[in-house]
């Protein structure tokens, strides 16, 4: 196999060469966040001598075992990116992705989210680890003062490390530092929203694309609920604050799942309505506002955006568990609202159902809850701010599963990414891949990043930007193009209900 080495600011790493395809996988861009880096922000990579093999993947943050994602072993040296570019390159932008999983799982090795194609197409791929669960979103600052920087957001912060090692080194990969487009899925597009509205993210990338963010977060998690939460993990763990650092991950692992499930049964009221009690705090030093305030007042509006969701997302949930996937808890769970309300907007989707369609009311008014309005509510605060938005959604309906997959949660990611290898995938969507889809998809993404106009290279219609008057969305279905205010009854139903934590 034939080599490639680049010169980073920290030292020189050896990448892989197939055709005209660099792959450079597992840099380090920060010391390992754990034994004295424990609950602290992340502390950028020393040099090393020599030339390091960036061959293979790094480890997986360490996180609870899951059928879901890949077997790569976790490891405490997890803070690391992932480069794919042309041989060769100069000047190309850059896409920047932050992989999903619950804020608890999921890493840069996912199979799916290979950067090849996005390199063949002229775009150099970036991806990042970041710390998960506990690790990442525990608000140990309200433990112990020597945690405050950062607290309840260690995970945002090392993606935060990441965008700036790429802002500092891309350029020796054949990137342009200034042409950043930042994107992700599940909890990685919650992060790109996040990031949106995060002051000390700005000026780190120049676009940004949010696939089916998980939308409770971005409305804000609540002090009160992340200090119960921290006061609960310390009594499980039986240590003083200041010797967390000694503690082996497992053993916090161990009590992150009993938490978990502790939550889920109801036990802790007191942490508010969220399933996954890890999650961005918001009222810290990174977020001092929940994400969807500080965007609604202009923090990111220079930042160009897309933004959406798929049609069905909740179908994945019930799915997985048909599938034998393990438990993740990442669903988004029950909505405790007044029933009165809930039977309300309940009966806009019965009356709007598709007679015959194996996708239930009660799905659809979950997926527009969970994902749908709050992304376009993130998108109406972006627009409104003067930033540059446009909106898509996901149609395509998988037939796998007699018609019950639909377009389910996170089944556009291998559309994106053109790649259709891992076998969840395979199995979600059926026999037969609609190339056709992916190549609008992938080619939308594409052209956004180099130009910002995802419709430059015409592998979609114009995509107008998104107005308050006809609120024109791109639909991505056997036919892509152009639709004005999809599936609407759904979403005026939503006027004036509050989803905040």
């Amino acid at each position: 196999m034939d080599t490639i080495d680049v010169k980073t600011t920290a030292g020189t790493v050896r990448g892989t060469l197939t055709g005209r395809v660099a792959a450079f996988k597992g840099i380090p861009y920060a010391e390992a966040p754990f034994g004295q880096n424990l609950f602290r922000p992340p502390v950028p990579r020393g040099a090393w001598e020599g030339v390091r093999d960036c061959a293979d993947y790094g480890p997986r943050c360490p996180q609870p075992s899951s059928g879901l994602f890949t077997d790569r072993a976790t490891g405490e040296d997890c803070l690391t990116v992932n480069v794919w570019a042309p041989q060769g390159a100069s000047g190309l932008p850059v896409l920047f992705w932050i992989h999903g999983g619950g804020f608890l799982m999921g890493s840069n090795a996912d199979p799916g989210t290979d950067g090849s194609s996005f390199a063949r197409d002229g775009v150099i791929l970036v991806s990042c680890n970041y710390r998960l669960g506990a690790f990442g979103f525990l608000h140990a600052g309200h433990l112990d003062d020597a945690y405050a920087t950062a607290s309840g957001a260690y995970g945002l912060a090392d993606q935060i490390a990441a965008l700036r090692w790429t802002r500092d080194n891309i350029a020796r990969f054949g990137g342009d530092p200034g042409n950043i487009t930042v994107f992700g899925g599940s909890a990685g597009a919650t992060f790109v929203d996040s990031l949106l509205g995060c002051p000390a993210a700005q000026g780190l990338f120049r676009r940004a694309v949010s696939q089916s963010a998980a939308g409770a977060p971005l409305f804000g998690y609540p002090a009160k609920a992340a200090e119960t939460i921290a006061d609960v993990m310390l009594a499980k763990l039986g240590v003083p604050a200041s010797e967390l650092p000694a503690l082996a991950p497992d053993r916090i692992l161990e009590a992150q799942r009993e938490i978990m499930s502790e939550v889920q049964r109801g036990e802790h009221p007191e942490c508010g309505r969220m399933t996954i009690p890890f999650v961005p705090l918001t009222s810290g030093d990174l977020l001092p506002r929940p994400p969807f305030d500080a965007i609604a007042d202009g923090v990111g509006a220079d930042v160009e955006l897309i933004i959406g969701t798929n049609r069905d997302e909740c179908t994945l949930y019930g799915l997985l568990e048909e599938m034998g996937a393990a438990e993740t808890g990442m669903s988004p769970g029950a909505w405790d609202a007044a029933p009165a309300l809930q039977e309300w907007i309940l009966g806009t989707y019965e009356r709007g159902h598709e007679q015959g369609s194996p996708i239930p009311p009660e799905i659809s008014m979950a997926s527009d809850r969970a994902f749908r309005i709050p992304s376009l509510r993130i998108a109406e605060a972006h627009r409104r701010a003067g930033g540059s938005t446009r909106v898509y959604q996901f149609a395509w309906r998988s037939p796998a599963f007699g018609g019950r997959v639909g377009a389910c949660h996170g089944i556009e990611g291998p559309f994106v990414f053109d790649d259709f290898a891992l076998p969840i995938t395979r199995a979600l969507i059926g026999e037969h891949t609609p190339h056709h889809v992916s190549a609008a998809m992938h080619g939308a993404w594409t052209s956004f990043a180099a130009s910002g106009d995802p419709s430059a290279t015409g592998h979609v219609p114009d995509w107008p930007l998104y107005t308050a008057v006809g609120r024109p969305t791109m639909v991505f279905n056997e036919t892509t193009g152009v639709v004005d205010d999809p599936d609407s009854a759904g979403r005026k139903a939503w006027d004036g209900v509050d989803l905040r934590l």
